[in-house]
């Protein structure tokens, strides 16, 4: 069974001018980012409408640098279809893990303190879990973009592993104008301390959520993976009391530096040991030369669709 499914998985299509596309998309991406940062710095609205900045720049990129006849192969790649069922499983026993020992170590350090399970636990749970579920699908929009397309493209350049963590500081540095513009995107703590342990710990993040898309086969379980982690970590904070809002900031949640370790140690393990994953990002295909660029484009002005 493993071995049809692997069979039947279609290889990273190698496409026109990958370095052309990486420029663009981050510069629409950033671009629409710094945008909604200036224009609504105080508004809580401001990072859920930037989650969609990364799927439009894949739009408008795939549109004006990908030759007609190479663009439904590169959505396709996208990973649409899900393949493995467990990988939605493992989308969220992995974020519940890093959140559990990251709130555990600060807990131990007497950082924070667990108040004990509030009124209603078992409808709090149904929330939290509906919520995750509806956030998947809100989250493609920015897992799209990362880890459905520019994965892939860094990935024509360079080795799978490297790509994985390339396109996660390329994530990391999208929201730097939200961390250090607005007022209402983890806020708490200096920003001095704050910002450098987010960028290492989302460019960590970028070595789960890919090797996560290339083991599965699918975007959906790396979606549903970034909403648990963002669910989970704001439930955790708001069950805990804390005396230090900025101490929490510094030790635990996305900022923390025991959040940062523990990613380097999983980031740490996929790149060493499931190193062959990350292969799956790499195209088979030599690169095509100026006579098939040249049909291809042919091809997709002939094609009526």
């Amino acid at each position: 069974m493993q071995q049809r499914r692997t069979a039947v998985e279609p290889a990273p299509p190698r496409t026109y001018r990958p370095l052309r596309q990486i420029v663009v998309y981050l510069c629409i991406t950033y671009g629409l980012t710094l945008a909604i940062a200036l224009a609504l710095p105080h508004a809580g609205i401001a990072p859920l409408i930037a989650i969609a900045f990364p799927v439009i720049a894949m739009a408008l990129t795939v549109a004006f640098t990908v030759p007609r006849g190479q663009r439904r192969a590169v959505w396709a790649g996208v990973g649409f279809n899900p393949r493995r069922g467990r990988g939605l499983l493992i989308a969220v026993v992995g974020p519940a893990v890093i959140v559990a020992v990251s709130f555990g170590v600060a807990a131990a350090f007497g950082v924070v303190q667990f108040s004990g399970l509030p009124p209603g636990f078992g409808r709090r749970v149904l929330r939290i879990a509906l919520t995750t579920i509806i956030f998947a699908v809100v989250f493609l929009g920015e897992e799209i973009g990362w880890r459905g397309y520019l994965l892939f493209r860094v990935a024509e350049l360079t080795s799978g592993r490297r790509a994985a963590l390339v396109t996660g500081f390329f994530h990391a540095i999208y929201h730097l104008p939200l961390l250090l513009l607005t007022t209402t995107y983890q806020s708490a703590g200096n920003r001095w301390i704050v910002v450098p342990m987010v960028m290492v710990t989302l460019t960590l993040a970028g070595v789960w959520y890919g090797w996560l898309r290339l083991w599965s086969g699918s975007i959906w379980p790396v979606s549903l993976s970034h909403s648990a982690f963002d669910n989970l970590m704001e439930t955790a904070a708001g069950v805990t009391v804390t005396t230090s809002p900025a101490m929490m900031a510094y030790v635990t949640t996305e900022t923390g530096v025991v959040t940062m370790i523990i990613l380097v140690l999983v980031a740490g393990y996929l790149l060493t040991r499931r190193a062959a994953d990350f292969a799956k990002a790499e195209p088979k295909s030599p690169r095509p030369t100026t006579d098939q660029r040249a049909a291809a484009r042919l091809a997709g002005a002939e094609d009526p669709r």
